[in-house]
């Protein structure tokens, strides 16, 4: 879903959305900009990694997740899939490190992104982790 294009003319909530801020349907839909954190793709994923409630189920959507933030063509996408697991990490707290690890290289990679807020989304992520685990991630990180 994350990979998914969303038409221009697509009205979502077009009610809760600022005609001056020009937010894509994409946008709207997928991370939630303009709608209040209502009816978007990040919120509801990370309310299924909390309902789901173990490292077994959270995996596949992990890795689902890093394939976005890894997606060299679109943007949007990487930005959707950090900002995705950083809810998630902010929710589950110590429950999800176990799947740092794996997390690691694809942040890496995302703290060299071209895009900034892509750049700041990972650090942001990378901060995250630092905080619930007690330790640098610096080391790791290279």
């Amino acid at each position: 879903l994350l990979n998914a294009g969303v038409p221009q003319d697509c009205a979502i909530m077009p009610a809760l959305v600022d005609e001056s801020k020009q937010i894509s349907p994409y946008d709207r839909l997928i991370q939630g900009d303009g709608t209040e954190d209502h009816g978007n793709i990040v919120s509801c994923l990370t309310a299924l990694a909390a309902a789901a409630g173990n490292e077994q189920l959270w995996k596949p959507l992990n890795h689902a997740l890093l394939e976005a933030c890894g997606n060299e063509r679109r943007p949007e996408v990487r930005k959707s899939g950090v900002k995705a697991l950083l809810s998630i990490t902010h929710t589950l707290g110590e429950e999800y490190m176990v799947l740092l690890p794996e997390c690691l290289p694809v942040l890496s990679e995302l703290l060299e992104d071209e895009y900034e807020d892509i750049v700041a989304l990972a650090k942001e992520c990378v901060q995250q982790g630092e905080e619930l685990l007690g330790e640098s991630l610096e080391d790791s990180l290279r």
